[in-house]
């Protein structure tokens, strides 16, 4: 994937992302999100590397609701835990999610770089899951193995909505205990409960997890407050099964 973009195409792939990505994001990094997304042509999906500490997976895809939960899949059954992601939307004509991981492979040292045949490692078993494989037993595999060695930890979770001044999208934001296949969890979870994730930033510090999701319904109407309780209980079961009964966090 070494095929450079145009500066037209890369400037109008920055345009047709929220204003937050082209202010975060040097030239450089654009041009390669932008070379992934060129790169993808008409395929499901392409992944890319990117990001100078060689950690970073970039994925673009055409959008679909549970897109992050099998791109979530793809990274615990590839060996990969999650230290930080960016998802967004392009704007406009474009159906196609842009997704950014900054990933920890697991079995290996510990600041092993991703090279070539990692991003074709997680395409390939992404393009397996967008074809139809379910993924929940390699996964649940994958999450047994990763657990079984490791004593448990005592989860604490809150999990709110944030008001949206504009009344637009509503923010959702799970504060709790890292574990493996955690975001795949509550992708999954979302998904279940018929949301869109349109936007989401994960950030882990030591074993805690901040996540926030920007979300919809599936029909693109906001989510009212006759549905966020149903949401959240699912969102705090997807976190800890055994906790089915605790009351999600006002």
């Amino acid at each position: 994937m070494s095929r450079k973009v145009s500066f037209e195409y890369t400037t109008a792939f920055a345009e047709s992302l929220p204003k937050a990505y082209a202010e975060k994001y040097d030239p450089d990094v654009v041009v390669a999100h932008a070379t992934v997304a060129a790169a993808r042509a008409d395929a499901p999906a392409k992944v890319g590397l990117f990001a100078r500490a060689g950690n970073g997976l970039c994925v673009v895809a055409e959008d679909r609701p549970g897109l992050l939960a099998l791109i979530s899949a793809s990274l615990v059954v590839c060996r990969m835990d999650v230290n930080a992601a960016e998802v967004f939307t392009r704007k406009g004509g474009h159906r196609e999610a842009v997704d950014l991981f900054w990933v920890r492979k697991l079995d290996v040292a510990p600041g092993t770089r991703l090279v070539q045949a990692d991003a074709e490692r997680v395409e390939a078993t992404l393009l397996r899951y967008l074809a139809g494989t379910d993924p929940r037993s390699e996964v649940d595999k994958r999450i047994a193995e990763q657990t079984a060695a490791a004593p448990p930890k005592a989860v604490n979770a809150t999990v709110r909505f944030v008001g949206d001044e504009a009344g637009g999208l509503a923010t959702l934001e799970v504060e709790t205990t890292d574990r493996s296949g955690l975001l795949y969890s509550l992708a999954s979870a979302l998904f279940g409960q018929r949301v869109q994730i349109v936007e989401s930033e994960v950030r882990t510090v030591e074993d805690k997890v901040l996540d926030r999701f920007r979300v919809l319904e599936f029909d693109g109407s906001v989510i009212v407050s006759s549905r966020r309780l149903e949401i959240q209980v699912a969102i705090l079961n997807a976190i800890e099964p055994a906790r089915r009964s605790a009351p999600p966090n006002a």
